[in-house]
């Protein structure tokens, strides 16, 4: 198959009536995803969509974000998946940037009025006309709604669903023959930082590609069930989540909102074997007071080389390290889950099938021998096409090569060895100091939940080290942290400066990364209130 949309055609042949989507109250077929994905999609059609068309989906992880998805996707558009978090400012910038020309979304979704929001952005809602035309988003021309709450301009999402049963499969069919693996599919935005969010674009061929390396990496098979909380707004949620354990026969278990108990009991009712998790979510897992009880078969997943890979998999898990992003589709390296531990542990993987690292010196792009820090760099076919409105010469070097602004090294057995973000290099004394590093020796620490590292500007040092620290134990002091640190790293290394924190009180990016540049701010503040 070249296209997703053959994809879905194909598993529904092949797996028939097994899950292919589980949440605590819905299960959803291989056949059903399909009908479900071909009602969307002729649905779509009676709408305009066509090749090219640019749709938007603003829903959290529910099966209709997929049957949306790809059902545009065997039309030939481009999906925009939309961050459920971003706020007024922010999804009226990715709305007018991506020119979104139809908008799937549900009307609400926790604290989020995403009716009022749109309201807000686009008056032009209000007046029952369509297709839309508003100044304020020229691109957009059609409002579906999931939901009870609707404008007058808008559609509903079963009202779509009826207009497009008039529309044969024979249609469906041959308008899905002009697709091609080559052709653009979706448009993943970036976390902004100091500029606005960057629109990745890949293909159909990529982002299959990128899945079946992930399911070969991590071995899954139709007997797997992945935890699907990883939102699908991001290529991990979509592509390494969704598309990779579907693409296998294994089934996605769904969950809108993160509730470490609700987790528990669905993933100990469906046997769920696989599991994507953020670091504080893992955490909270563990914490829960269900967990020891909890019946989990987990062993396959990501996350071997962290502190709490050992508690959360079965003994003798086939857990991978991994390292990736938006632009790499999103994993770009992993160890295979057949490997020892000691490589899955200890180290994030060798390059997917198809792609090609190199170490370079960052202000030269000269390249480095193994066991040298420099940046990462990656060429090959699973990377994106180009920035969204940027030309690939602009994403790419003479070479092909995408320069990840990472820092990272390679062994001599071709291993990555994933350091930190360039920027994330703190300068004191006139050496370089990375965060993860100071970070990675905080968490040893048995009283350390989560640890930040940050620099602070001074004005003889250039910067001092910094780190935010979230206790287990509010026992655990300050100087008990700089005597461990002193015993593990160099003096220049060891954190002048420790601010003990909660995890609310950590900034995070729309990702659920820790916002880094927010955090210097907040570290210069702190240091700024304690010297008056």
């Amino acid at each position: 198959m070249s296209t997703i949309g053959e994809l879905i055609d194909d598993l529904a042949r092949e797996h028939g009536d097994r899950p292919a989507l589980i949440s605590a109250d819905r299960r959803v077929s291989f056949d059903e995803l399909r009908a479900a994905t071909d009602g969307v999609a002729k649905g779509l059609a009676t709408l305009g969509v066509s090749k090219g068309t640019r749709v938007g989906i603003l829903m959290p992880n529910r099966p209709e974000w997929l049957a949306c998805a790809f059902g545009a996707l065997k039309l030939g558009a481009v999906v925009v998946p939309l961050n459920t978090l971003l706020r007024k400012p922010e999804l009226d910038y990715v709305l007018r940037h991506a020119d979104v020309t139809v908008l799937l979304m549900v009307d609400r979704f926790l604290h989020h009025d995403y009716t009022a929001v749109l309201r807000d952005i686009c008056p032009a809602l209000d007046i029952a006309a369509a297709p839309l035309a508003s100044p304020q988003l020229p691109a957009l021309r059609r409002v579906i709604v999931h939901g009870a709450e609707r404008v007058a301009a808008a559609l509903s999402f079963d009202s779509m669903l009826q207009a497009g049963a008039s529309l044969g499969d024979d249609w469906l069919v041959a308008a899905q023959a002009q697709v091609s693996g080559a052709d653009e599919a979706a448009v993943f935005f970036t976390s902004g930082t100091t500029a606005a969010p960057k629109g990745v674009v890949h293909t159909h061929a990529t982002m299959l590609r990128a899945a079946h390396n992930v399911a070969d990496r991590l071995g899954l098979t139709p007997d797997d069930r992945t935890w699907g909380y990883l939102p699908f707004f991001f290529t991990g949620g979509l592509v390494a989540v969704a598309l990779a354990t579907l693409s296998r026969g294994g089934a996605v278990l769904l969950q809108e909102v993160f509730e470490p108990g609700a987790t528990l009991r669905l993933m100990a009712a469906h046997g769920c074997t696989t599991l994507f998790a953020w670091p504080h979510q893992a955490e909270a897992l563990l914490a829960h007071p269900d967990f020891p009880r909890a019946s989990l078969r987990l062993r396959k997943g990501v996350g071997a080389q962290t502190a709490w890979a050992a508690r959360i998999f079965q003994p003798g898990h086939q857990a991978v390290g991994t390292w990736g992003m938006t632009e790499t589709g999103p994993m770009a390296a992993s160890s295979r889950h057949d490997e020892p531990l000691a490589v899955r542990a200890g180290a994030h993987g060798r390059p997917m099938p198809g792609l090609e690292f190199r170490i370079a010196e960052p202000d030269t792009g000269r390249p480095l021998p193994a066991n040298t820090d420099g940046e990462l760099l990656v060429r090959g076919d699973s990377l994106m096409l180009h920035y969204y409105k940027m030309a690939p010469a602009e994403c790419f070097d003479a070479e092909g090569f995408f320069h990840t602004g990472d820092l990272a090294r390679l062994d001599e057995d071709g291993l990555l060895h994933f350091i930190g973000r360039i920027k994330d290099v703190i300068k004191t004394a006139g050496v370089n100091v990375a965060a993860a590093e100071v970070e990675a020796t905080l968490q040893q620490h048995p009283q350390v939940k989560v640890a930040h590292a940050t620099g602070i500007p001074h004005p003889t040092r250039g910067e001092n080290v910094a780190a935010f620290i979230v206790r287990r134990d509010a026992a655990c002091t300050e100087d008990d942290l700089v005597t461990f640190c002193r015993a593990r790293l160099a003096t220049y290394k060891v954190p002048r400066h420790i601010f003990f924190c909660s995890e609310t009180e950590l900034p995070l990016l729309g990702s659920g990364k820790v916002d880094k540049q927010a955090l210097r701010k907040l570290a210069q503040t702190r240091v700024d209130t304690l010297e008056t």
